[in-house]
Order: structure tokens, then sequence, then C-alpha cells
């Protein structure tokens, strides 16, 4: 039993560092932009933390048996939105959306942010 588990440990550590690659394959700056930090391995995935202009809270993104994923925004432990089927080359401008894109007025809404440190 302790090699099975030994097996998923690596097998999801394998998993967790190709989502952190194909996300910073996609777009290095948008990732950024997300203030994305705290980034862990999860059975079959990665979960990272975000600090971005429209949401701030959780990421857990999990490989799913099809070969596609399932991503989930998560504030206090609750998963606030979920995305089913997702193929790698959506990933980012899924969590984009979400996160930090306000839309066509998006350069003005940043500029004009008021940020407390």
């Amino acid at each position: 039993m302790k090699q099975n588990l030994n097996t998923m440990e690596t097998k999801s550590q394998e998993v967790a560092k190709i989502i952190q690659s194909q996300l910073f394959g996609l777009s290095k700056v948008k990732v950024w932009s997300w203030g994305a930090h705290a980034w862990t391995v999860i059975k079959n995935g990665l979960s990272f933390k975000v600090q971005g202009f429209k949401f701030c809270g959780n990421i857990s993104i999990v490989l799913t048996p099809f070969d596609t994923y399932q991503i989930q925004f998560i504030k206090a432990k609750k998963v606030i939105e979920e995305y089913h089927d997702v193929y790698f080359d959506e990933m980012v401008d899924i969590i984009d959306n979400y996160v930090e894109y306000t839309g066509d007025n998006y350069k003005n809404d940043v500029a004009n942010a008021v940020y407390t440190f």
C-alpha cells in the first residue's frame, strides 16, 4: 500500500508541474497579473492563491480522466465557480476572465484602481 501511495504522490507532482508549465507557457504575464502564489500539489492537480483585480481566493485545477481539466474558484473554503471539460489552451483565458480582466475598459479600470497595502 505504501508504494501505491508514493506512486500517487509522484503522479500528482508530475501533473502539478505540467499544469504550472502550461499556465506559464500560455502567458506568464497574465499568470503574474493574478498575483499567483502559494503553489500547492493536490491530488491529480495544482492549487494556488490569487489576488486579482476581480477575484481574490484559491484556484484548484485538476486533471480529469478525459484529459481535460476541472477548474474551481474557491473563497473561504467554498467553491464559488466551477468549469468542467477545460482544455489546456483554454485555462489561462478562463482564469483571467474570472480573476483579472474586466473587458474593453480594463486598462482604464486598472489605471483608476485604488490599492491598499
